[in-house]
């Protein structure tokens, strides 16, 4: 239906087909607002660049399921994860033992990083390192008593390595505390109840010995002489007092980076972590893991000495046994040197001689140094 617009001068043809420039500047102007506006409401809820519609869903198919998935963001988290991993673990048919070198080696190395069992470099080859946090693993989580560890990773202990595992501390004291089970010859880290690292250790051997020993003093300065001791650790309860750097030469042995607990025993790195008690007294720690250990510590910070006979409260700060002049020691040379020729015996850590099981899996066994024994001052432990 045509709309009229009722004038004054509707009568008069004339005048009404009559207009001015000015009226129709202005009719042109009010007719381009109501435009305009509906061109720009139409480009703002209009389609894409390409003008196509976008299709109706289908029936039985909701439009929610149409849109794209929203992106998820993993956080990092300084503790290792003991979850087992979402993929499906690979089946292990065959069993894995030092000096094998292949692709389920470095995932046995990554699940082990994952529970804080560090086993040194992730790369494939099963070494001296790859094989102590096994022995650790063993010990503390499946509960093979220390002296049958044999280092060699079954099926059996596949599947247990990618269960849920979880290693709870025996002491809840907060903060960073240090847990030395000696029977196991295992230590633990936690960092407000979560495991931090977990090593195997070797701890006192338990014996008499003497010897002359070369020992770093305060002053820079250096003595030799003759000592007798007993190589035990003392089980209690106890903080970190002292932090040295590098290499220290003690009563005890020679220490690499050394954190001092009880008087002259320490947690320290060594070249030499056999799976049984060896040393004078101190702890010692595979040498990848002495690298960064003595840095996740802090002076105070509550070492609790576990000796499987009582608990650590029992005994208290018990101090060590202190060493003493060896009766039998005499001088051989008055002259002052700046190298002397140690004499204390080392006990050399044993060699896993089980022989592979015959298998049909294809694994190469490669004859490669132990990577964590390259350190050239690294003969002597304690």
């Amino acid at each position: 239906m045509k709309r009229h617009r009722r004038h004054h001068h509707d009568h008069d043809p004339e005048l009404q087909a009559t207009y001015t420039r000015r009226r129709f500047l202005v009719a042109s102007s009010l007719a381009a607002v109501p435009l305009g506006a509906w061109w720009a409401l139409g480009s703002a809820t209009g389609p894409s660049d390409s003008d196509v519609q976008a299709p109706l869903p289908s029936p039985g198919r909701s439009a929610a399921s149409t849109a794209p998935p929203t992106p998820t963001t993993s956080v990092p988290v300084d503790e290792p994860s003991t979850t087992p991993p979402t993929s499906t673990v690979p089946v292990l048919d065959h069993d894995l033992i030092q000096g094998m070198a292949e692709t389920k080696v470095e995932i046995l190395q990554r699940r082990l990083t994952d529970l804080a069992f560090d086993p040194g470099p992730i790369d494939g080859y099963f070494g001296g390192a790859t094989l102590r946090s096994v022995w650790a693993f063993q010990k503390l989580v499946m509960g093979i008593p220390r002296e049958e560890a044999d280092g060699i990773v079954t099926p059996t202990m596949w599947a247990r390595l990618h269960d849920d595992v979880q290693v709870e501390p025996r002491r809840t004291p907060g903060g960073t505390h240090l847990e030395v089970y000696l029977p196991e010859q295992v230590a633990v880290l936690f960092k407000d109840g979560r495991t931090r690292v977990i090593s195997h250790v070797s701890s006192g051997e338990g014996v008499e010995w003497c010897d002359e020993v070369t020992v770093d003093l305060d002053d820079g300065t250096t003595e030799t002489k003759g000592i007798c001791g007993l190589s035990i650790t003392p089980g209690g309860v106890y903080h970190f007092e002292r932090k040295v750097e590098g290499w220290r030469n003690a009563k005890l042995g020679r220490l690499y980076k050394p954190v001092y607990f009880n008087y002259g025993i320490a947690i320290h790195g060594a070249s030499n972590v056999p799976n049984y008690p060896a040393s004078r007294g101190c702890v010692r720690f595979p040498m990848h893991i002495a690298e960064y250990m003595q840095d996740l510590v802090e002076i105070g910070d509550t070492v609790y000495v576990f000796d499987g006979v009582e608990e650590p409260e029992h005994y208290g700060a018990q101090p060590m046994i202190f060493d003493w002049p060896d009766p039998d020691y005499t001088t051989t040379t008055t002259s002052t040197t700046t190298t002397t020729s140690s004499t204390t015996t080392t006990v050399p850590e044993p060699v896993t001689t089980t022989p592979p099981p015959s298998t049909t899996a294809t694994s190469t066994t490669v004859d490669r140094p132990d990577t964590t024994t390259t350190h050239p001052d690294s003969q002597v432990g304690d």
